[in-house]
Parts: structure tokens; C-alpha cells; sequence
């Protein structure tokens, strides 16, 4: 079979894909023309698909086999009429042509196999549709974004660009799909770090500009519009019809961050929530996806961005991941994980892997120099290489160690530390303490004498790109399984490990942190925020305990009440609102987190169970 390659122009695009099986019966071959709504299309002229295209005449000589010609054009909604002209030659004045099958985009059309002998024709109608516009797409990395939204007129392919910050490319090179005459538009999210106050000018490079003479043959880019904070930038605007490079200028607002405990608003770089069911049930080993435990679902992550996030957490367990002990990743448990990332990232959220085992590795206590921790620094290693392409993925590698010493904790993360930057990967570590990685308990001492307070400092990062992650609850015990009864609880336990940071020049992360519906806990947690944000030049951001799947009435939960309305907030739960007027009055990225006191708690996963 040969995939040969033939265009219809129209409408200022070329996303769909017309492909006819082709037979005939004679060895010296059959001449045809190949026309759609009456107008014969380009044909390269080559049995390949893999050939440039070229305007040529759509005269085309098959072999005794069958030949697919694959037809790119526009077959948008309405009736398409395709025309297949059997041409007889001195050397064959009655050919044979079938037509055996069709499909378009990969979906066959039905009732459409005939045959056509001597110089007739035959002709089959099918409706199209438009493209579906592709989903957003990340550039760069950093701590602020603003969306791009780009559309195209596509002729012998995509129009192609690349973007600058201040005259830095970020990224490669892109290539716009949405098509401009039918009003669609594809957001790019540019991910960057901007200063208050400062000005910027991006700048786009249109790439490879087509023309053959006419409106319809005619390849062209156009930036629709970009967004800062879901508001239009002034001259953002722009239209390319020839190659070369244009720019829109912007000021980042704000001022400068707030002074360390001034109590005035800084900006916080993360806001985002916890996706807590991959780690769910895990007393049942392994267990069943979809049944024990699960992952977030599009439509909640789309949610969670609609409200203003932009990092969640992504909870599992290693041996929902690992293929055994030895550290070597599971593909079929790989090919669960990697859609769920990869849709996040490219939704604009960034995503932090959450090894969410308490200070385990395959049912042992990770403690230095043991062989659990030998295959725990392998499997960070592998992890953090299956990621080291996405700068959007960061790596939480332990959730809430409780039986280590904080010394012999500190020697299990540098362990792993070490594993993921061997593994060539840049992105940030989020490192845990052990007793439950509280933020109250940072100075408490183990029974070797450390503290996390002390024992943490040790920890080293050659790529300087580390940071501490802390969990604090507001409830009375800290653990995060009740409603708080002191509005001011939640910030008396995180002032401590704040002034630590600033006195070591650390920063922070609260990886866990959240309350009930009651008011005194929507105080508390309210009052949280309003510290970490005050403070935000060593607290990064936040991510609140918690969302995804299955949580039905669990009293800590985020989910809206009607998934469907995404995009409101009739149906939010009040600690997501809280959240979501934090996120738009910082305009930045936030996460939450703290939790435990000294005393054993129980963990929130062998609490709930879904229905």
C-alpha cells in the first residue's frame, strides 16, 4: 500500500484528513483526478506521503495494489461532495478504479465503496466538522503566567513561532492550530518570573509564512489576544502575514514584597490544593485503580485552574509507581501517572509528585544506610528522569516521616537529593521533616537529640533549588481530623518555623493545611493564609487539604457540590472561596501546609474509604 499525499485548500485551513482506498485491477496502473466540492485538488506528484508538497496537476498513476491517498483540507460542518474522474489512456481506454473505503480523521464513512470503469466518474457526500481546538500548552517555567492565544490561516501546514521575555526565547518552537476563520483560538501559558513594577516585552517570531497567490493559499499567524490576570493586556493584539517578529509591552503590577512580619499582603508564588486518592486505601497494598484509589479527573483539574490555582499536589504511593523495590518504574502504572501530569502542566498548573508514605519504602521504615534506602534513592532517580523534560513537575519526596530521628531523616533526603539531580533533573525539591513534618514541632527534639529545626540545615542541593515543606492544621491535636476551636491556633504554630526560615535564609512550602465548613476553622484557616502571605518572602505558597475524586461528604473536602458549573462559584465549597480570593488577590501561585504535633496521629487515608 502506498500513503500518498494530495490538498484541498479552503477556508484558510488544513486540519482534517480525507483518506480514500484506492484499487484497481490493472497492472499498468489507472489515471484519475480527485476533486472536492467541484474543485480538483493539488497532488504532489510522489507515492509517499513523506515528499514536499506541490501545486501539480491531481492526475495520479496507481499500481496493481491498493493506493490511500490521504487528502488534507477543510471539511468543516455541511455536506462535502468528493468526485473521483477515471481518465482512460491509448494504452488502457476502459481502466477500472474502486473506490474500496474512506474515513475521515480516522473515522470510516459509511456507504461509500463503488467502481468506475472506462471514462466515468463517481462521487460520495460526507459531513465534516471543524477541529477541535487543541488543548492549552506551557512555555517556560517560573513563578507568574500570562495566556497567549493564538490562531492560525493554515496552508501546506502550520504556522510556526517562537517567544521571547526581553528578548530571551523561552521555550522552542511552537505552531498554532486553532484556525482564525472559525473564530478559534489555542492558549499558550507563559510561565515566568516577573518583578512587580517591572516592565516586559514579549516579543513573537513568526517562522515560516506561505503564500501561493490567492486568499485560500495563504498561511498566516495571529495573536488573538494576551491575558494577565484574566485581563486583557493593552496591544496585545497582533497579525502576522509575512515572517518577522512583533511585541506588546506590559508592567507587572504590585510593589515589592511586604517585609517579614509587617503584616502587610506580599504575594505568594503558589496557591493550589491537594489531590489526595492516589495514595487512598493504600492498607489495601497496591490494591485496584478506579476502585481503591484513583486519580483527579480532567474536569476536576480545569476546575481547580478555573478558580484561580496554579500548582496542585499529586499524591501516590511508590508501589502504585515502582515495579517492585528495586526502584525500576512500572510502565502500565506509568501510563496512569504520566496523562494525569502532563494534562496538568498543560493546563498552566504546576504539579508537585507527592510520595505520600509516610516515611516508608515498600512496607520498611526508611532509615540511613539500609538497603530500602539504597532502592528509595533509586526510585527518586528514576522518577525525577521520567520527568526531567517537564520544568513544571516538582518533586515532594516524602510525605509526614514520623519513626526517624531527624538526623537520620536529614541523611534519607540528602540520599534522595542527591539521586534526582545524578538523574539530570533541575526542577525543585520539596523537603519534609520527620515527626510528621510539623510545623509545631520543628524544634522538638528525637531521641538521638536532633531536631528538623537543626538537622534539616545540613541537607545540600548543588542546583540550589530546594525548598522545606512544612504541615500545619488548625484543629486541636494538629492532625488535621476535626474543626478548629481558636481562630488564632493555625498562625501560633507556624511563627516558629517562619522565623527560622528567616533567620537561615530558607523557604518554605505548606504542603498541608485546611479545616471544616464550620466558622471558627474558616477563621483559622483565613488567618493562615493572611500570615503566609504577610511573610511571603520565605513561604513560597500553599496547597489545602483536599481534593479529587470520591471525597463525597468528608468534611475537609474542596469539591464543588456540581462539577459541571465549573467556572462559578455558586457551587464551591467556602474553603475553596477562601482560597480563590486569595489566589485572585495575589494574582500569583499558592500552596498550603502544615500538620502534627508530637503526638501519634492517624492518618487521614485510613479514615476514609470511598462508597
Amino acid at each position: 500500500m502506498t500513503d500518498d499525499v494530495a490538498r484541498y485548500e479552503n477556508g484558510g485551513y488544513d486540519q482534517d484528513r480525507l483518506v480514500l482506498d484506492l484499487d484497481t485491477n490493472l497492472t499498468v496502473g489507472v489515471d484519475f483526478l480527485v476533486l472536492v466540492n467541484g474543485h480538483q485538488v493539488s497532488y504532489n506528484g510522489a507515492a509517499t506521503s513523506r515528499m514536499a508538497i506541490e501545486a501539480a496537476p491531481a492526475t495520479k498513476t496507481a499500481g496493481a495494489e491498493v493506493t490511500q491517498l490521504a487528502l488534507y483540507g477543510a471539511f468543516a460542518s455541511g455536506t462535502q461532495k468528493v468526485t473521483i474522474e477515471v481518465l482512460p489512456s491509448k494504452t488502457d481506454p476502459d481502466p477500472e478504479l474502486a473506490l474500496l473505503s474512506a474515513s475521515l480523521n480516522g473515522v470510516a464513512i459509511s456507504g461509500v465503496a463503488t467502481k468506475a470503469t472506462g471514462s466515468s466518474a463517481f462521487s460520495f457526500d460526507f459531513t465534516g466538522a471543524p477541529p477541535a481546538v487543541a488543548a492549552p500548552v506551557a512555555i517556560g517555567h517560573g513563578s507568574d503566567s500570562i495566556d497567549l492565544y493564538f490562531s492560525e490561516d493554515a496552508y501546506l501546514g502550520n504556522a510556526e513561532f517562537t517567544v521571547s521575555v526581553n528578548g530571551t526565547q523561552i521555550g522552542g518552537i511552537y505552531s498554532a492550530t486553532a484556525i482564525n476563520s472559525l473564530g478559534q483560538s489555542q492558549e499558550f501559558v507563559l510561565s515566568h518570573s516577573f518583578a512587580a513594577g517591572t516592565t516586559y516585552q514579549i516579543s513573537i517570531d513568526f517562522l515560516n509564512d506561505a503564500w501561493a497567490g490567492t486568499q485560500t493559499t495563504d498561511r498566516n499567524l495571529y495573536l488573538d489576544e494576551a491575558k494577565l490576570n484574566g485581563a486583557t493586556i493593552s496591544g496585545s493584539s497582533l497579525s502576522f502575514y509575512g515572517d518577522g517578529t512583533q511585541s506588546f509591552s506590559f508592567t507587572e503590577p504590585g510593589t515589592s514584597k511586604a517585609a517579614v512580619g509587617s503584616g502587610d499582603s506580599g504575594k505568594l508564588t503558589y496557591v493550589g490544593v491537594n489531590e489526595g486518592m492516589g495514595p487512598n486505601a493504600a492498607q489495601n497494598g497496591i490494591g485496584v485503580y478506579g476502585t481503591n484509589w484513583t486519580y483527579p479527573t480532567d474536569a476536576e483539574m480545569l476546575y481547580e485552574k478555573s478558580q484561580g490555582m496554579n500548582i496542585i499536589r499529586l499524591g501516590f504511593i511508590a508501589e502504585r509507581v515502582a515495579a517492585n523495590a528495586s526502584g525500576a518504574l512500572s510502565a502500565p502504572d506509568l501510563a496512569l501517572l504520566d496523562p494525569i501530569v502532563d494534562y496538568a502542566t498543560s493546563i498552566g498548573l504546576k504539579v508537585i509528585l507527592d510520595d505520600h508514605d509516610y516515611g516508608d519504602y515498600f512496607g520498611t521504615e526508611l532509615l540511613a544506610n539500609t538497603t530500602a534506602n539504597t532502592e528509595f534513592d533509586t526510585f527518586w532517580a528514576n522518577l525525577a528522569a521520567n520527568f526531567a523534560s517537564n520544568p513544571n513537575v516538582y518533586f515532594g519526596i516524602m510525605n509526614e516521616p514520623n519513626v526517624q530521628t531527624a538526623a537520620q531523616w536529614a541523611a534519607v533526603a540528602q540520599g534522595a537529593v542527591d539521586a534526582i539531580r545524578a538523574a539530570g533533573a533541575t526542577q525543585e525539591i520539596l523537603v519534609s521533616g520527620t515527626n510528621w513534618d510539623g510545623a509545631d514541632t520543628w524544634y522538638s527534639t528525637s531521641s538521638d537529640g536532633s531536631s528538623n529545626a537543626v538537622a534539616l540545615l545540613g541537607i545540600t542541593d548543588p542546583d540550589h533549588n530546594m525548598v522545606f515543606e512544612v504541615h500545619s492544621y488548625p484543629d486541636p491535636t494538629g492532625g488535621g481530623t476535626g474543626s478548629a476551636t481558636n481562630t488564632t491556633t493555625g498562625v501560633d504554630r507556624l511563627q516558629a518555623v517562619t522565623q527560622w526560615a528567616i533567620t537561615n535564609h530558607e523557604t518554605l512550602f505548606l504542603g498541608e493545611t485546611g479545616g471544616t465548613t464550620q466558622t471558627t476553622s474558616l477563621e483559622a484557616i483565613d488567618n493562615e493564609l493572611t500570615y503566609i502571605q504577610a511573610n511571603s518572602d520565605v513561604w513560597q505558597g500553599v496547597t489545602e487539604w483536599a481534593a479529587g475524586p470520591w471525597w463525597g461528604n468528608y468534611q475537609y473536602s474542596l469539591e464543588p457540590t456540581e462539577l459541571t458549573d465549573t467556572g462559578t462559584t455558586e457551587y464551591n465549597q467556602p474553603q475553596m472561596t477562601q482560597l480563590e480570593q486569595r489566589r485572585m488577590s495575589d494574582h500569583r501561585d499558592q500552596c498550603t501546609g502544615k500538620q502534627p504535633s508530637e503526638k501519634p496521629r492517624t492518618r487521614r487515608f485510613d479514615v476514609y474509604h470511598p462508597a
